[in-house]
C-alpha cells in the first residue's frame, strides 16, 4: 500500500510541476533532476535518432516547425552567452550551423512559438501575453488580445491562421486550476471559448483541435462539437499531443511503463487518431516531451546525452522505420 501511495504522490508532484510550471508567469520551467539520464553515448549511433540543437542551447517549453520543415524556432537560453532571458532562437531542422536570435531584451519567458501560414510571423506567449513577430525579429512585437486575462500560453496557429491557446483561471488550492481553450484570428477578433483543457495543437487541415485534459488526450472539431475521449488510463498521465503531417497519427507523452503501470520518466508514445494503436517510439529514462511530428521525423526536447551535473534540454529528431 506504502508503495502505490508513493507512485501516485510521485505522479502528482510530477505533473504539478509541469502544470504550474507551464502556466505561470513568474516561475522558470525546469524538468525535474529526476527525469534527467547520465547516459553520455550519443543516441543518434542508433540510427534512428539525432541531436538537431547545439550542446550549448537549453531549450525550455515547446518549439516549432516552420511551414516549409526547413527551421525551427525554440525557447531557450545560450549558455555561455550575455543574455540569460529565455528567447527566441532560430535554428535548421538539419541541426545544422549555429542559432540565430530572435528576439532581445524584454521580459523573461518568450515561449511556445508558432508560425503563422506563410511563414512570415511567429506567434508566441510572454508572461501571460500573446504576441506576434517577424520571423526575422525586424519591427518589433505586436501584441494580440487574447482572453483578456493576462494568464494566456501555448499558442498555435493553424493552416487557416486561427489561433487557439489556453488561458488558466488560479485557484487558492494548489492544483486546482482551471484551463480554458480558446480560439480566435491573429488580431484578437472572433474570440471563442471552446471548452476546459490545455495544450491544444491544430490538425493539419485546420478542422480539428487535439489537447490534453485531467492527464489525458481528446479532440474536438475547431467549432466545439463532436467531442471525443482518446486516452482512458485514471493510473497515467498521456499528454503534449501532436498531428502527424497526414493527419492521421498523433504524437505524445507518457509515463507508460512497458508493464502498463506508470514510471518516473516520460517517453514518446504514437497512435492512431481514433486512439488505438498506441506505440512507445523511445526508452531512455531521459524524461522526453514536447513532441511535434514533422514531414521527415519526431522532433521532441531530451536531456538524453547530456553531461555530468549538466540540466539542459535539447531538440532531437526521431525517425520511425
Amino acid at each position: 500500500m506504502k508503495k502505490i501511495q508513493l507512485v501516485k504522490i510521485s505522479i502528482a508532484v510530477l505533473t504539478l510541476l509541469l502544470l504550474i510550471s507551464c502556466a505561470t508567469t513568474q516561475t522558470s520551467i525546469q524538468a525535474s533532476k529526476m527525469g534527467f539520464t547520465k547516459e553520455l553515448d550519443e543516441p543518434s549511433a542508433r540510427g534512428q535518432l539525432t541531436r538537431i540543437s547545439p550542446e550549448q542551447s537549453n531549450v525550455k517549453y515547446r518549439f516549432c516547425l516552420s511551414p516549409d520543415n526547413k527551421n525551427i524556432i525554440f525557447s531557450g537560453i545560450q549558455s555561455g552567452g550575455s543574455d540569460n532571458l529565455i528567447q527566441l532562437w532560430k535554428i535548421s531542422s538539419s541541426g545544422l550551423g549555429s542559432p540565430i536570435k530572435i528576439t532581445s531584451g524584454g521580459s523573461n519567458h518568450k515561449l511556445s512559438p508558432s508560425f503563422t501560414n506563410d511563414g512570415e510571423y511567429i506567434v508566441y506567449s510572454s508572461e501571460g501575453q500573446l504576441w506576434k513577430v517577424r520571423k526575422d525579429g525586424a519591427g518589433g512585437k505586436m501584441k494580440i488580445p487574447g482572453s483578456g486575462t493576462n494568464q494566456d500560453f501555448s499558442p498555435n496557429v493553424s493552416i487557416n491562421n486561427i489561433l487557439v491557446f489556453c488561458s488558466v483561471q488560479q485557484t487558492q488550492k494548489i492544483g486546482n486550476n482551471k484551463y480554458l481553450i480558446w480560439t480566435s484570428n491573429l488580431n484578437g477578433g472572433e474570440l471563442t471559448q471552446i471548452r476546459e483543457g490545455i495544450y491544444p495543437r491544430w490538425s493539419p487541415d485546420g478542422t480539428k483541435i487535439v489537447f490534453e485534459h485531467k492527464n489525458e488526450i481528446w479532440v474536438i472539431n475547431a467549432e466545439g462539437t463532436n467531442l471525443m475521449q482518446l486516452t482512458n488510463t485514471s493510473d497515467l498521465i498521456e499528454g503534449l499531443p501532436s498531428f502527424s503531417p497526414d493527419g492521421k497519427k498523433l504524437v505524445y507523452t507518457s509515463n507508460e511503463g512497458s508493464n502498463g503501470k506508470p514510471i518516473i520518466d516520460y517517453n514518446i508514445w504514437t497512435m492512431n487518431v481514433d486512439g488505438s494503436e498506441k506505440k512507445q517510439e523511445t526508452e531512455l529514462s531521459s524524461w522526453d516531451s514536447w513532441p511535434i511530428w514533422g514531414k521527415d521525423g519526431i522532433y521532441f526536447l531530451s536531456a538524453r546525452a547530456q553531461k555530468k551535473n549538466e540540466q539542459n534540454q535539447r531538440i532531437w529528431k526521431l525517425v520511425i522505420k
